[in-house]
Protein backbone atom coordinates (compact mmCIF):
# COMPACT_ATOMS: atom_id res chain seq x y z
CA UNK A 1 0.00 0.00 0.00
CA UNK A 2 0.79 3.22 -0.88
CA UNK A 3 2.07 5.73 2.45
CA UNK A 4 -0.16 8.86 1.19
CA UNK A 5 -3.13 6.66 -0.61
CA UNK A 6 -5.82 9.81 -0.36
CA UNK A 7 -3.13 11.77 -1.71
CA UNK A 8 -2.66 9.14 -4.39
CA UNK A 9 -6.23 8.94 -5.23
CA UNK A 10 -6.67 12.64 -5.77
CA UNK A 11 -3.38 12.93 -7.91
CA UNK A 12 -4.60 10.12 -10.50
CA UNK A 13 -8.25 11.54 -11.03
CA UNK A 14 -6.91 13.10 -14.38
CA UNK A 15 -5.94 9.76 -16.00
CA UNK A 16 -9.23 8.35 -14.56
CA UNK A 17 -11.31 10.79 -16.31
CA UNK A 18 -9.47 9.97 -19.54
CA UNK A 19 -10.83 6.44 -18.16
CA UNK A 20 -14.34 7.73 -18.28
CA UNK A 21 -13.58 9.35 -21.69
CA UNK A 22 -12.97 6.25 -23.49
CA UNK A 23 -16.18 4.55 -21.79
CA UNK A 24 -18.67 7.57 -23.38
CA UNK A 25 -19.50 4.71 -25.60
CA UNK A 26 -20.45 2.80 -22.89
CA UNK A 27 -22.01 5.54 -21.04
CA UNK A 28 -24.52 6.79 -23.87
CA UNK A 29 -25.04 3.06 -24.53
CA UNK A 30 -26.24 2.48 -20.68
CA UNK A 31 -28.01 5.90 -21.17
CA UNK A 32 -29.57 4.45 -24.10
CA UNK A 33 -30.89 1.42 -23.13
CA UNK A 34 -32.26 2.65 -19.48
CA UNK A 35 -32.52 6.18 -19.57
CA UNK A 36 -33.36 7.88 -23.33
CA UNK A 37 -36.95 7.80 -22.98
CA UNK A 38 -37.30 9.80 -19.69
CA UNK A 39 -39.21 13.15 -19.45
CA UNK A 40 -36.85 13.74 -16.62
CA UNK A 41 -33.53 12.42 -15.22
CA UNK A 42 -33.88 12.54 -10.82
CA UNK A 43 -30.62 11.50 -9.81
CA UNK A 44 -30.61 10.94 -5.59
CA UNK A 45 -27.95 9.37 -2.87
CA UNK A 46 -26.70 10.42 0.79
CA UNK A 47 -23.69 12.18 1.50
CA UNK A 48 -21.21 12.64 -1.10
CA UNK A 49 -24.03 11.03 -3.68
CA UNK A 50 -26.18 13.85 -2.62
CA UNK A 51 -23.95 16.71 -3.09
CA UNK A 52 -22.34 15.12 -6.78
CA UNK A 53 -25.88 15.26 -8.15
CA UNK A 54 -26.53 18.65 -6.95
CA UNK A 55 -23.52 19.37 -8.54
CA UNK A 56 -24.27 18.05 -11.86
CA UNK A 57 -27.70 19.16 -11.77
CA UNK A 58 -29.54 21.33 -14.65
CA UNK A 59 -30.46 24.73 -13.79
CA UNK A 60 -33.88 25.27 -13.47
CA UNK A 61 -36.34 25.44 -15.92
CA UNK A 62 -33.83 23.46 -18.34
CA UNK A 63 -33.57 19.74 -18.95
CA UNK A 64 -31.40 17.57 -17.96
CA UNK A 65 -30.50 16.20 -14.40
CA UNK A 66 -32.81 16.82 -11.23
CA UNK A 67 -31.29 16.58 -7.84
CA UNK A 68 -32.61 14.98 -5.03
CA UNK A 69 -31.60 13.68 -1.15
CA UNK A 70 -31.92 9.98 -0.69
CA UNK A 71 -34.04 10.95 2.47
CA UNK A 72 -36.23 13.24 0.23
CA UNK A 73 -37.57 10.36 -2.12
CA UNK A 74 -37.97 7.76 0.78
CA UNK A 75 -39.91 10.76 2.83
CA UNK A 76 -41.96 11.33 -0.05
CA UNK A 77 -40.55 15.01 0.29
CA UNK A 78 -38.84 15.20 -3.17
CA UNK A 79 -40.05 15.74 -6.56
CA UNK A 80 -43.18 14.20 -7.89
CA UNK A 81 -42.26 11.07 -9.32
CA UNK A 82 -44.12 10.32 -13.00
CA UNK A 83 -44.21 7.04 -15.16
CA UNK A 84 -42.09 9.14 -17.23
CA UNK A 85 -39.28 9.94 -15.06
CA UNK A 86 -35.99 8.14 -15.02
CA UNK A 87 -34.34 8.00 -10.98
CA UNK A 88 -30.48 7.03 -10.41
CA UNK A 89 -29.91 6.12 -7.37
CA UNK A 90 -26.21 7.09 -6.06
CA UNK A 91 -24.31 4.83 -3.81
CA UNK A 92 -20.73 3.56 -4.34
CA UNK A 93 -21.12 0.35 -2.43
CA UNK A 94 -25.22 -0.10 -3.21
CA UNK A 95 -25.68 -0.62 0.64
CA UNK A 96 -26.26 3.18 1.94
CA UNK A 97 -29.63 2.80 3.87
CA UNK A 98 -31.14 5.92 3.00
CA UNK A 99 -30.21 5.52 -0.65
CA UNK A 100 -31.72 1.72 -0.60
CA UNK A 101 -34.71 2.78 1.04
CA UNK A 102 -35.44 5.42 -1.12
CA UNK A 103 -35.05 2.99 -4.41
CA UNK A 104 -37.30 0.35 -2.77
CA UNK A 105 -40.04 3.16 -2.17
CA UNK A 106 -39.52 4.58 -6.03
CA UNK A 107 -40.08 0.92 -7.31
CA UNK A 108 -43.18 0.48 -5.45
CA UNK A 109 -44.30 3.38 -6.52
CA UNK A 110 -43.55 1.76 -9.86
CA UNK A 111 -40.96 3.90 -10.88
CA UNK A 112 -38.17 2.56 -12.83
CA UNK A 113 -34.81 3.44 -11.31
CA UNK A 114 -31.13 2.51 -12.32
CA UNK A 115 -28.42 2.29 -10.09
CA UNK A 116 -24.55 4.01 -10.11
CA UNK A 117 -22.01 2.69 -7.99
CA UNK A 118 -18.52 1.60 -8.39
CA UNK A 119 -19.64 -2.19 -7.15
CA UNK A 120 -21.44 -4.81 -8.32
CA UNK A 121 -24.63 -2.95 -7.01
CA UNK A 122 -25.08 -4.46 -3.59
CA UNK A 123 -28.48 -3.52 -1.52
CA UNK A 124 -29.33 -1.65 -4.93
CA UNK A 125 -28.77 -4.68 -7.40
CA UNK A 126 -31.35 -6.86 -5.26
CA UNK A 127 -34.24 -4.56 -6.37
CA UNK A 128 -33.40 -5.07 -9.56
CA UNK A 129 -31.58 -2.34 -10.73
CA UNK A 130 -29.75 -1.57 -14.07
CA UNK A 131 -26.26 -0.73 -12.93
CA UNK A 132 -24.15 1.49 -14.10
CA UNK A 133 -20.45 0.48 -12.08
CA UNK A 134 -17.57 3.65 -12.23
CA UNK A 135 -15.22 0.43 -12.08
CA UNK A 136 -12.61 3.01 -9.85
CA UNK A 137 -10.17 0.56 -8.39
CA UNK A 138 -9.21 1.15 -4.52
CA UNK A 139 -5.73 2.63 -3.42
CA UNK A 140 -6.76 2.11 -0.03
CA UNK A 141 -10.05 0.68 2.50
CA UNK A 142 -11.74 3.90 4.01
CA UNK A 143 -10.49 6.73 2.17
CA UNK A 144 -12.32 9.97 1.96
CA UNK A 145 -13.83 9.80 -1.31
CA UNK A 146 -12.08 11.99 -3.77
CA UNK A 147 -11.90 10.07 -7.23
CA UNK A 148 -15.38 8.39 -6.84
CA UNK A 149 -16.92 11.84 -6.42
CA UNK A 150 -15.21 13.41 -9.13
CA UNK A 151 -15.76 10.33 -11.18
CA UNK A 152 -20.11 10.06 -9.88
CA UNK A 153 -20.66 13.78 -11.30
CA UNK A 154 -18.93 13.17 -14.83
CA UNK A 155 -20.79 10.16 -15.33
CA UNK A 156 -24.49 12.02 -14.29
CA UNK A 157 -22.99 15.07 -16.02
CA UNK A 158 -22.81 12.89 -19.15
CA UNK A 159 -26.22 11.11 -18.87
CA UNK A 160 -27.49 15.23 -18.36
CA UNK A 161 -26.08 15.97 -21.51
CA UNK A 162 -27.02 12.75 -23.56
CA UNK A 163 -30.47 13.97 -22.70
CA UNK A 164 -29.80 17.44 -23.74
CA UNK A 165 -28.86 15.97 -26.89
CA UNK A 166 -25.02 16.78 -26.86
CA UNK A 167 -22.98 14.24 -28.70
CA UNK A 168 -20.67 11.68 -27.29
CA UNK A 169 -17.58 13.39 -29.18
CA UNK A 170 -18.50 16.59 -27.52
CA UNK A 171 -18.87 15.08 -24.17
CA UNK A 172 -15.27 13.16 -24.88
CA UNK A 173 -13.68 16.67 -25.51
CA UNK A 174 -15.19 18.38 -22.47
CA UNK A 175 -13.97 15.72 -20.38
CA UNK A 176 -10.83 15.18 -22.17
CA UNK A 177 -9.88 19.00 -21.72
CA UNK A 178 -11.32 18.92 -18.03
CA UNK A 179 -8.82 16.15 -17.58
CA UNK A 180 -5.82 18.05 -18.95
CA UNK A 181 -7.15 21.09 -16.79
CA UNK A 182 -7.31 19.18 -13.89
CA UNK A 183 -3.61 17.87 -14.07
CA UNK A 184 -2.63 21.63 -14.24
CA UNK A 185 -4.79 22.65 -11.01
CA UNK A 186 -3.71 19.88 -8.94
CA UNK A 187 -0.10 20.79 -9.62
CA UNK A 188 -0.23 24.49 -8.76
CA UNK A 189 -2.59 24.32 -6.33
CA UNK A 190 -1.25 21.83 -3.94
CA UNK A 191 1.55 24.73 -2.78
CA UNK A 192 -0.99 27.20 -1.89
CA UNK A 193 -3.11 24.42 -0.29
CA UNK A 194 -0.05 23.69 2.19
CA UNK A 195 0.56 27.25 2.92
CA UNK A 196 -2.67 27.74 3.94
CA UNK A 197 -3.17 24.40 6.16
CA UNK A 198 0.49 25.49 7.76
CA UNK A 199 -0.75 28.55 8.63
CA UNK A 200 -4.39 27.90 10.17
CA UNK A 201 -5.46 24.61 10.47
CA UNK A 202 -3.84 24.47 13.91
CA UNK A 203 -4.98 27.87 15.16
CA UNK A 204 -8.20 28.71 13.86
CA UNK A 205 -11.48 27.93 15.70
CA UNK A 206 -13.60 27.12 12.15
CA UNK A 207 -14.22 27.48 8.44
CA UNK A 208 -16.88 28.48 6.24
CA UNK A 209 -17.43 27.61 2.74
CA UNK A 210 -19.71 29.77 1.20
CA UNK A 211 -20.96 29.92 -2.53
CA UNK A 212 -23.99 30.39 -4.15
CA UNK A 213 -26.66 28.18 -6.61
CA UNK A 214 -27.53 24.77 -6.86
CA UNK A 215 -24.16 23.60 -8.18
CA UNK A 216 -21.98 26.08 -6.18
CA UNK A 217 -23.31 25.48 -3.05
CA UNK A 218 -23.41 21.68 -3.53
CA UNK A 219 -19.14 22.06 -4.12
CA UNK A 220 -19.27 24.12 -1.06
CA UNK A 221 -21.29 21.49 1.01
CA UNK A 222 -18.98 19.19 -0.36
CA UNK A 223 -15.55 20.65 0.28
CA UNK A 224 -17.01 21.21 4.21
CA UNK A 225 -17.31 17.75 4.39
CA UNK A 226 -13.79 16.73 3.21
CA UNK A 227 -13.18 18.60 6.41
CA UNK A 228 -15.38 17.45 8.31
CA UNK A 229 -14.00 13.62 7.64
CA UNK A 230 -10.38 14.62 8.10
CA UNK A 231 -10.20 16.91 10.97
CA UNK A 232 -11.91 17.75 13.96
CA UNK A 233 -11.79 21.87 12.77
CA UNK A 234 -15.48 23.21 13.21
CA UNK A 235 -17.07 24.03 9.60
CA UNK A 236 -20.06 24.95 8.20
CA UNK A 237 -20.98 25.70 4.61
CA UNK A 238 -23.52 28.16 3.02
CA UNK A 239 -24.54 30.46 0.82
CA UNK A 240 -22.64 33.72 0.34
CA UNK A 241 -25.25 36.40 0.92
CA UNK A 242 -27.39 33.96 3.34
CA UNK A 243 -24.43 33.52 5.36
CA UNK A 244 -24.19 37.38 6.23
CA UNK A 245 -27.60 37.32 7.53
CA UNK A 246 -27.44 33.91 9.79
CA UNK A 247 -24.03 32.20 10.23
CA UNK A 248 -21.89 35.30 10.45
CA UNK A 249 -23.57 36.63 14.23
CA UNK A 250 -21.56 33.31 15.40
CA UNK A 251 -18.37 33.71 14.05
CA UNK A 252 -15.64 33.67 15.45
CA UNK A 253 -12.26 35.90 14.99
CA UNK A 254 -10.07 34.54 12.95
CA UNK A 255 -11.75 31.91 11.24
CA UNK A 256 -11.39 31.01 7.54
CA UNK A 257 -13.82 31.77 5.09
CA UNK A 258 -13.27 30.01 1.32
CA UNK A 259 -15.44 30.97 -1.12
CA UNK A 260 -16.40 30.02 -4.71
CA UNK A 261 -17.62 32.32 -6.97
CA UNK A 262 -19.99 31.37 -9.35
CA UNK A 263 -20.54 34.53 -11.71
CA UNK A 264 -19.42 38.02 -11.98
CA UNK A 265 -21.64 39.13 -9.40
CA UNK A 266 -21.59 36.29 -6.88
CA UNK A 267 -17.51 37.20 -7.30
CA UNK A 268 -18.23 40.82 -7.02
CA UNK A 269 -19.75 40.26 -3.69
CA UNK A 270 -17.17 38.08 -1.98
CA UNK A 271 -14.84 40.53 -2.74
CA UNK A 272 -17.21 43.13 -0.68
CA UNK A 273 -17.29 40.23 1.85
CA UNK A 274 -13.62 39.48 2.21
CA UNK A 275 -12.62 42.72 2.47
CA UNK A 276 -15.59 43.36 5.63
CA UNK A 277 -14.65 40.21 7.13
CA UNK A 278 -11.22 41.81 7.64
CA UNK A 279 -12.38 43.77 10.80
CA UNK A 280 -12.94 39.97 12.23
CA UNK A 281 -9.66 38.91 11.56
CA UNK A 282 -11.30 36.28 8.92
CA UNK A 283 -8.57 35.03 6.45
CA UNK A 284 -10.38 34.35 2.82
CA UNK A 285 -9.11 31.65 0.24
CA UNK A 286 -10.89 31.79 -3.00
CA UNK A 287 -11.49 29.12 -5.60
CA UNK A 288 -12.63 29.13 -9.23
CA UNK A 289 -11.49 30.18 -12.71
CA UNK A 290 -9.24 33.15 -13.20
CA UNK A 291 -12.06 35.89 -14.75
CA UNK A 292 -13.78 35.18 -10.90
CA UNK A 293 -11.05 35.40 -9.09
CA UNK A 294 -11.20 38.00 -5.63
CA UNK A 295 -8.54 40.19 -5.07
CA UNK A 296 -9.28 41.00 -1.55
CA UNK A 297 -8.78 37.33 -0.69
CA UNK A 298 -6.12 36.12 1.41
CA UNK A 299 -4.94 33.30 -1.15
CA UNK A 300 -6.06 32.34 -4.10
CA UNK A 301 -6.55 29.13 -6.42
CA UNK A 302 -7.57 29.66 -9.68
CA UNK A 303 -7.14 28.48 -13.52
CA UNK A 304 -7.50 29.82 -17.25
CA UNK A 305 -11.25 30.49 -18.46
CA UNK A 306 -12.53 27.35 -20.59
CA UNK A 307 -15.70 27.15 -21.70
CA UNK A 308 -15.23 23.59 -22.63
CA UNK A 309 -14.11 22.68 -18.94
CA UNK A 310 -16.12 21.61 -16.17
CA UNK A 311 -15.28 23.95 -13.42
CA UNK A 312 -16.76 22.32 -10.31
CA UNK A 313 -14.35 19.51 -11.34
CA UNK A 314 -11.70 21.83 -10.71
CA UNK A 315 -12.98 23.52 -7.61
CA UNK A 316 -13.43 20.00 -6.03
CA UNK A 317 -9.80 19.19 -7.04
CA UNK A 318 -8.68 22.23 -5.12
CA UNK A 319 -11.00 21.27 -2.20
CA UNK A 320 -9.37 18.06 -2.03
CA UNK A 321 -6.10 18.81 -1.92
CA UNK A 322 -6.87 21.81 0.73
CA UNK A 323 -8.74 19.31 3.69
CA UNK A 324 -6.09 16.68 2.70
CA UNK A 325 -3.00 19.36 3.81
CA UNK A 326 -5.16 20.69 6.21
CA UNK A 327 -6.01 17.27 8.08
CA UNK A 328 -2.36 16.98 7.86
CA UNK A 329 -1.37 20.03 9.05
CA UNK A 330 -3.59 19.65 11.91
CA UNK A 331 -1.99 16.30 13.23
CA UNK A 332 -4.69 14.02 11.68
CA UNK A 333 -3.73 11.08 9.26
CA UNK A 334 -6.19 11.85 5.95
CA UNK A 335 -5.25 8.78 4.53
CA UNK A 336 -6.14 6.40 6.97
CA UNK A 337 -8.60 8.19 8.98
CA UNK A 338 -8.00 6.28 12.33
CA UNK A 339 -9.35 8.78 14.89
CA UNK A 340 -13.01 8.17 13.24
CA UNK A 341 -12.38 4.56 13.63
CA UNK A 342 -10.53 5.06 17.00
CA UNK A 343 -13.85 6.67 18.84
CA UNK A 344 -16.03 3.51 18.57
CA UNK A 345 -18.95 5.11 20.33
CA UNK A 346 -18.52 7.55 17.69
CA UNK A 347 -18.40 5.35 14.94
CA UNK A 348 -20.65 2.71 15.70
CA UNK A 349 -23.12 5.60 16.11
CA UNK A 350 -22.58 6.82 12.59
CA UNK A 351 -23.54 3.05 11.69
CA UNK A 352 -26.36 3.59 13.17
CA UNK A 353 -27.79 6.60 11.57
CA UNK A 354 -26.73 5.78 8.20
CA UNK A 355 -25.61 2.30 7.53
CA UNK A 356 -27.19 -0.16 9.89
CA UNK A 357 -26.92 -2.74 8.59
CA UNK A 358 -23.34 -2.65 9.13
CA UNK A 359 -23.49 -2.06 12.96
CA UNK A 360 -23.00 -5.40 14.31
CA UNK A 361 -19.19 -4.91 13.45
CA UNK A 362 -19.06 -0.55 13.79
CA UNK A 363 -17.28 -1.51 17.58
CA UNK A 364 -14.25 -2.99 16.10
CA UNK A 365 -11.80 -0.78 13.95
CA UNK A 366 -10.45 -3.66 12.51
CA UNK A 367 -13.77 -5.13 11.09
CA UNK A 368 -15.82 -2.12 10.46
CA UNK A 369 -16.40 -0.83 7.08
Amino acid sequence: MTEKPMLEDIMRQPLLLRGLASRLGDIEAFWREHLRVASRLIAFGSGDGWFAARSASSRAGEPGLLAASGLEIAGDQGPLITPADRLIAISMSGNVDRTVEAATRAVEQGAQAVSLTNSAGGRLAELGLANFSLQIDDVAPFLCGTSSFTATRTVLAAFSAFSEGQSVSAMQEQITTTADALGYVLAEVGPIAEDIAAQKAKSTPGARYLSCGRRGSAVADYGAAKIVELSATPVWSDDLEEFAHRQYWTMARGEVAVMLPTSTFVADIAKESADALRAMEVDTVAIGPASLGVDAACWQMTWRDDLNVDDATLASGALQLLAYHWADAAGFDPNRRMHLKNDTTRFKTSRLLTRRSLHAVAGDPATAV
